[in-house]
């Protein structure tokens, strides 16, 4: 009989220590994870710090014909990460948020039509952008977002025809 109670106790002591032995384990087990996420994140952020694409100012690239330059803006885009970085989407609204049609590319030929418009474009250095009208009408204040890979915010860059008259 005085076995069996010491055998019953050491099996008690026993299968709470394996609790406790495993409990204590799975919390070592999730705090080395949690660090482990914090330091893999801190080394991606660190990585991604220096994608950076900043634009120029939008202008008319000043074509001989004065009606064909009223709807072209260009501006040059950099970018200052050594790897390569991709424009994947451009759009223009008006003053009142209505979108503007364009067609866009980082060339066009003497008239402002733009060529090789597909869609995305590789950035290594700089690019200048190009964008055009559908309708053929005048760009007049008007906002562009550039989406490009190395973020998901877009890039917003304000056009105003009237501005350098304000200074």
């Amino acid at each position: 009989m005085p076995n069996e109670v010491v055998v019953q106790c050491a099996t008690t002591i026993l299968g709470d220590l394996s609790t406790a032995i495993a409990a204590s384990a799975a919390i070592v087990a999730a705090v080395c994870a949690y660090f482990s996420y914090r330091l893999s994140k801190r080394i991606y952020d660190e990585i991604k710090s220096d994608e950076v694409i900043i634009p120029g100012p939008l202008h008319h690239p000043g074509l001989r014909v004065q009606e064909h330059d009223e709807c072209v803006l260009r501006c040059a885009v950099f970018n200052k990460s050594p790897r390569k970085a991709y424009i994947n989407s451009v759009e223009a609204f008006d003053s009142k948020g209505v979108k503007i049609e364009i067609t866009w590319s980082d060339s066009m030929d003497d008239l402002g039509n733009i060529l090789n418009p597909t869609g995305l474009l590789g950035i290594t250095d700089a690019i200048k952008l190009c964008m055009r009208r559908n309708d053929g009408k005048e760009f007049d204040k008007s906002t562009v977002f550039i989406q490009h890979s190395f973020s998901s915010r877009k890039i917003e860059i304000a056009y105003d025809p009237y501005a350098e008259w304000m200074d």
